[in-house]
C-alpha cells in the first residue's frame, strides 16, 4: 500500500483503476475536435472512417449528441442515437512513457504519474465506448506489450505494468537511453494496420529523427495523438543564484539568473518545441498538453471541447 508522502511520486493499482469508474466526459472518436497547443491553438479534426450506419441505440452520458435520433428519441420518449461504422471495434493503442526524465515534478504531481492517469483515462474510455484496448508500456530498460482486446482484464494488466515501470523511478537512475521509444514504435508500425487510434503519452524528451519516421508512416493510414506531459518548471525555470539540476549520477550547480544560461536554456526548450510543432504540422497530428499542476481529468475535458455539465 502506497504512503502518503508518494502520492503525486508513485502510483498505485488502485488510484488507476478508479478512473475506470469516473465520469469521462469527453471524446476520443474520429470526428472529436482536438486543440492542439503546439500548432497554434487552431482546432483540427481527427480522421474519420466512413459513416455507414449500424444500429440504433440507446443514449448513454459521453456519447456524442450529434448522433442523436429525434424521431426515436421522441417516439419513444427516451434518447437514442444512431450508431455508424467508424465507431464499432477500433484498436486503441497506448505508448506510455514511465522513462527516468518522467521523473520530475514541482507542482501536485510528477509528469510520470500524470502520464498514468493519462493512461487509464484513455484506456477506460476506450472500453466505454466498444474499442479494443492495447499498449506498449516502455522505460529506459525495457519495453512491455499488450495486444488490443476489448477485455477489461487486460486493460487492468496494462495498469498494472504501468504501476511497476513507475515504482521503478528513483532520482539515482543513471541510464540515459532514449532507443524504446522507437522500439515501441516500430513494434506498433505492424500492428496497426488501418483507422487505429495510437495514444502517444510522454514527455517528448526520447523523439529523435527514428521515431519521427515511425509515427509518419503510422500516421499514414491511422489517427495518431499525442499527449505531452510537462511541468511547468520546464517552461520557466525558477531563478535561484545556486540551483541543483541532476541525472541521478552528477550533479551541477548553476545560476539561473545567469542571463547566458537564461538563454541556452531557452534555446533549447525552444528547439525541442519547434520540432515537435514541425512534426504535428506535418502529419496534421493532434498533440493534448498535460499539466503535473491540474487534475489530468479536468485538462481532457477542456482541450477536446467537453465540459463537466455537458451530457
Amino acid at each position: 500500500m502506497m504512503d502518503r508522502q508518494d502520492e503525486g511520486v508513485y502510483v498505485s493499482l488502485n488510484e488507476l483503476l478508479k478512473f475506470g469508474v469516473m465520469p469521462k466526459n469527453f471524446n476520443i472518436r474520429p470526428n472529436a475536435a482536438v486543440l492542439s497547443k503546439l500548432s497554434g491553438r487552431h482546432s483540427s479534426k481527427m480522421r474519420g472512417r466512413g459513416m455507414d450506419f449500424s444500429e440504433m441505440k440507446q443514449y448513454v452520458q459521453g456519447d456524442d449528441t450529434r448522433n442523436m435520433d429525434w424521431k426515436a428519441t421522441r417516439r419513444t420518449g427516451k434518447p437514442y442515437i444512431r450508431v455508424y461504422n467508424e465507431e464499432r471495434d477500433r484498436n486503441v493503442w497506448l505508448v506510455v512513457s514511465q522513462m527516468n526524465s518522467m521523473f520530475f515534478g514541482s507542482k501536485e504531481r510528477v509528469k510520470s504519474v500524470s502520464a498514468a492517469h493519462t493512461a487509464a483515462l484513455f484506456a477506460f474510455k476506450a472500453l466505454e465506448m466498444g474499442d479494443r484496448v492495447g499498449a506498449v508500456v516502455y522505460n529506459n530498460e525495457e519495453v512491455k506489450f499488450f495486444k488490443a482486446t476489448s477485455s477489461k482484464n487486460s486493460v487492468v494488466q496494462i495498469m498494472t505494468e504501468i504501476e511497476k515501470q513507475n515504482h521503478l523511478l528513483h532520482a539515482s537512475n543513471t541510464n540515459n537511453a532514449k532507443g524504446n521509444l522507437s522500439k515501441s514504435l516500430k513494434i506498433l508500425s505492424s500492428l496497426a494496420k488501418h483507422d487505429d487510434l495510437v495514444v502517444l503519452i510522454g514527455d517528448g524528451r526520447a523523439m529523435d529523427e527514428e521515431t519521427r519516421k515511425h509515427i509518419t508512416r503510422i500516421n499514414m493510414h491511422n489517427d495518431v495523438l499525442g499527449v505531452l506531459v510537462y511541468d511547468p518548471m520546464e517552461e520557466k525555470i525558477v531563478e535561484s543564484s545556486s540551483l541543483f539540476f541532476t541525472d541521478g549520477s552528477e550533479t551541477v550547480d548553476v545560476d539561473s539568473t545567469d542571463k547566458q544560461f537564461i538563454q541556452n536554456y531557452a534555446a533549447r526548450l525552444g528547439a525541442r518545441k519547434e520540432k515537435m510543432q514541425q512534426l504535428s504540422q506535418k502529419n496534421a497530428l493532434p498533440v493534448l498538453s498535460v499539466s503535473t499542476e491540474f487534475p489530468v481529468l479536468d485538462q481532457l475535458y477542456e482541450q477536446l471541447s467537453l465540459s463537466r455539465g455537458r451530457n
